[in-house]
């Protein structure tokens, strides 16, 4: 069985899709590097600033998770959110790395830098049922856990047992915490590998390939 120490990693997630993660290129899975397989191509004549291929980016997430996964459905609301507050309080260093760049860039385009939560993965030491999200940090591969008020089955606590016993942190977030400012709950619990997601993003670059006009007019 893979552990999460072998150069490659695949990371089922979703349903159906899967994404390879090369270890020693110690590259974060971001917004802008992760290989988007959307059921059709987003339209990007409507779809005009960050915060809207934000949203767009952030309903597809949602659209992978389980039709009832409430929770985790609303983590992907507030982890969006909390991008956007990360790039607000860090907005004068961004904006001073934009105008290094001759005004080509606006604070908004680091959010795509932002790491990407895979719903429903199946990590190696775990590949049975899956974890609410993963996120690849470069260097670390972590489980997030959204927890109900409902006390976990044994289960569920022996996975956690084996992720942790693979090297794999499980990072608990309680799902009544994401009522309201979820945002700061967010900001305290996930690592500061996931909230410094700019630092190391000198050039911000956009997760929307475009190849030809016919991929962004619409039909």
């Amino acid at each position: 069985m893979p552990t999460p120490n072998d150069d490659d990693i695949e990371i089922p997630y979703g349903a159906g899709l899967s994404v390879t993660i090369d270890r020693r290129a110690q590259a974060p899975l971001r917004l802008n590097t992760m290989r988007w397989a959307f059921p059709e191509p987003p339209d990007l004549i409507r779809l005009t600033g960050a915060a809207e291929r934000l949203d767009f980016l952030r309903d597809h997430l949602i659209s992978l998770c389980g039709l009832w996964d409430k929770l985790p459905r609303a983590f992907l609301d507030v982890y969006f959110r909390y991008v956007s507050d990360c790039i607000e309080r860090n907005r004068a260093a961004l904006a001073t790395r934009a105008e290094t760049h001759g005004g080509l860039f606006r604070p908004e385009d680091w959010s795509y830098s932002a790491l990407c939560p895979l719903p429903r993965a199946r990590l190696p030491a775990n590949t049975e049922s899956p974890v609410d999200f993963a996120f690849w940090t470069g260097n670390t591969l972590y489980a997030i856990n959204i927890a109900g008020l409902e006390t976990p089955s044994r289960g569920r606590r022996d996975e956690r047992v084996r992720l942790r016993a693979a090297g794999v942190p499980v990072i608990e977030i309680p799902g009544a915490g994401l009522v309201g400012d979820g945002a700061s709950l967010l900001a305290a619990l996930l690592p500061a590998s996931v909230a410094e997601f700019w630092e190391f993003e000198s050039l911000p670059s956009s997760p929307f390939r475009v190849g030809s006009l016919a991929e962004i007019l619409p039909a």
